[in-house]
């Protein structure tokens, strides 16, 4: 005669069963949608790209056990970032980037600086808005210490000039200091010469900003070297 099973055992299948179910719909879930918050620097592709570099990272609980236990994952001009689970398929990510407002390129690579003249990313990538310094001589650089310039008139010209026209919002295809430390901004068609890093530098990109508006499409040098104290404006030479 059979035995019946015994509801006891009945009742453990049923909860493994359960728990197995459980288990495998987890390991099948992805996250589905991805909202970034603060980047500007960084894609929100190249964001993803970091963060889900092989298919299991996109599991819900794969990526919380990540991000909360784990240190953040290095991303190019992203100082650090946190996560928030809107549903098992979709989280934002709150990105807090690097600061940075020039770079020199060196050996083919763009070495970004920040407000301190210290180096927070060297990277391939050129970024549109962030002005590149040419003209600096160095034979090295070290990430998370300063650019390593001859001296400290060169350094301080760099970061005045760079401080400036991030502060007014010019946007230069490029400037270049020469070895007596003489300021040329590079502006589409135009060069504006400002001469030597002296105590109206301040005063001639603020002229600058105010003016830079009539200098599209022409060509040509705009002589800034003296600082125009009497109103009288400044030179321009078309080419």
């Amino acid at each position: 005669m059979k035995r019946k099973p015994k509801a006891k055992t009945i009742i453990i299948f049923f909860l493994l069963a359960v728990v197995t179910g459980m288990l495998l719909f987890a390991a099948a879930l992805r996250i589905s949608v991805i909202t970034c918050e603060g980047n500007e620097k960084c894609s929100q592709e190249s964001i993803e790209a970091y963060l889900f570099k092989k298919d299991i990272d996109r599991n819900p609980f794969v990526f919380l056990f990540q991000s909360f236990f784990l240190d953040n994952k290095e991303i190019p001009f992203i100082e650090k970032y946190d996560v928030e689970m809107v549903s098992l398929t979709e989280f934002k990510i709150n990105v807090y980037e690097k600061s940075v407002i020039g770079y020199l390129k060196y050996m083919g690579t763009c070495m970004y600086f920040d407000k301190d003249g210290i180096v927070v990313e060297v990277t391939d990538t050129e970024l549109e808005g962030i002005v590149n310094i040419r003209g600096i001589e160095f034979d090295h650089i070290v990430v998370n210490e300063k650019i390593p310039v001859k001296d400290k008139a060169t350094f301080d010209t760099l970061l005045d000039i760079t401080q400036l026209i991030d502060y007014y919002g010019i946007h230069t295809d490029y400037i270049d200091i020469n070895k007596k430390l003489e300021i040329t901004l590079y502006l589409d068609k135009v060069r504006v010469e400002l001469g030597e890093n002296d105590n109206f530098l301040s005063e001639k990109i603020n002229d600058l900003s105010s003016i830079i508006s009539v200098l599209e499409n022409i060509d040509g040098v705009l002589d800034m070297r003296e600082y125009s104290t009497s109103d009288k404006g400044y030179t321009f030479k078309k080419d």
